[in-house]
């Protein structure tokens, strides 16, 4: 049996991810069934597209990934499954999957639902028993109709000019660090190994690229690159988004000299 991630915007106070899981081991009782995160911000998108993202490379090829985010349905999206890099994924075609792959994935399917036996309740009442097919080996082929294209969102990109790249905040995450688009090969063909200024807001300004966090004085503002190899702006043992009110979406500049 492959395994089943959730990934959804459902919280831990209700009884919503317990009754998904309910519902999984329902068809499929040695299933195993791992939680990406139920603590996305309710119905942002691009949160669960950058989690998503992250995550699911480090699980073994055939793992099975249900999204849980906005899964009203609508008969411009619907519902799909679709193939990628070894990996399933379930969800609403609400754009999020052109947030989390940057190719088109190898295989997508039109989830079929009769239209008098909609649910308010599609993840638990119908993505579940396609996430168990999949992950009992039934091909997706036999899981709904081919589909050629997906609704997309344009996802944020880093740009440069000349000595400048521009980006912005794309994810904040629990310990209040300032997630960019831009990632090291941008920084380093852009940059050539030259001085620099990353310009934040309130003047704040850093001007080299750390480490490890723990290189800086406690409550200092500092840069790293991520294990993903994005920019990460951070204030060693403190919350720098509450500090400098960064929020998703917000620029972030770099000038090289």
């Amino acid at each position: 049996m492959a395994i089943i991630t959730l990934t959804t915007d459902f919280g831990l106070k209700d009884h919503y991810v317990g009754s998904v899981k309910g519902a999984i081991l329902n068809q499929s009782p040695s299933a195993v069934i791992i939680d990406i995160s139920h603590q996305i911000e309710k119905f942002n998108i691009q949160d669960a597209a950058f989690i998503l993202k992250e995550a699911y490379p480090n699980f073994p090829k055939n793992t099975v990934h249900i999204i849980g985010l906005q899964t009203e349905y609508t008969a411009s999206g619907g519902y799909v499954a679709l193939e990628h890099n070894e990996h399933f994924f379930i969800g609403a075609d609400n754009g999020i999957f052109s947030l989390i792959f940057e190719e088109q994935p190898k295989t997508i399917v039109e989830i079929q639902i009769n239209p008098k036996l909609k649910s308010i309740f599609p993840v638990r009442d119908i993505f579940t028993g396609i996430a168990c097919k999949l992950a009992s080996g039934t091909s997706i082929k036999n899981i709904g109709n081919p589909k050629q294209n997906l609704v997309q969102r344009l996802p944020f990109r880093a740009t440069s000019m000349g000595n400048i790249i521009r980006g912005s905040v794309v994810f904040i995450d629990s310990y209040g660090n300032v997630i960019t688009n831009i990632d090291r090969s941008l920084f380093e063909q852009i940059g050539k190994g030259e001085q620099f200024v990353i310009e934040l807001a309130r003047n704040n300004q850093i001007e080299r690229i750390s480490n490890e966090y723990n290189e800086v004085p406690e409550g200092e503002l500092l840069a790293i690159f991520n294990s993903s190899n994005h920019l990460e702006i951070a204030m060693r043992n403190g919350t720098i988004n509450t500090m400098l009110n960064l929020k998703l979406n917000d620029s972030i500049t770099i000038r090289f000299q």
